[in-house]
């Protein structure tokens, strides 16, 4: 029983190690490729907007970087990595969108319309994001 106890609390450490890990912009690209995810520069930049960055509380204890609420349940999904996450949000999220080769201002006004952010100035605020990281 001990060693039991012993073994989940090392996992325990473990998860919050692995949780706390943040990706660099290479990585979260090369992510979002492997995944065929779409319009990456929106995607990131709602990933460090949603994640403050990758500090809040809601990324480091759920790997959750994009935000993504379970309405039905009244929270906000948890994941094993910010991978799956991303996972998630292709699943949940860019299915829904009708034209995968428009703009990223297009495909973010059709995410916000589609009821993504409750945040009136959402779209604002990402494009502001996406416009400083195309120019880097």
């Amino acid at each position: 029983m001990r060693k039991l106890i012993l073994t989940i609390g090392i996992l325990m450490m473990m998860s919050n190690v692995i949780a706390q890990t943040i990706p660099t912009r290479v990585e979260f690209f090369k992510a979002c490729d492997s995944l065929d995810i779409h319009h990456p520069y929106v995607v990131w930049a709602q990933a460090r907007h949603e994640s403050g960055n990758f500090t809040s509380d809601n990324y480091k204890n759920k790997n959750n970087c994009l935000g993504i609420y379970d309405s039905k349940n009244k929270r906000y999904d948890s994941f094993g990595s910010w991978q799956e996450c991303l996972s998630a949000y292709k699943d949940r999220f860019q299915y829904k969108c009708t034209n995968i080769t428009c703009s990223d201002e297009a495909y973010l006004s059709e995410l916000v319309q589609r009821g993504y952010a409750a945040d009136k100035n959402y779209y604002s605020r990402i494009i502001r994001i996406v416009n400083q990281e195309k120019k880097r």
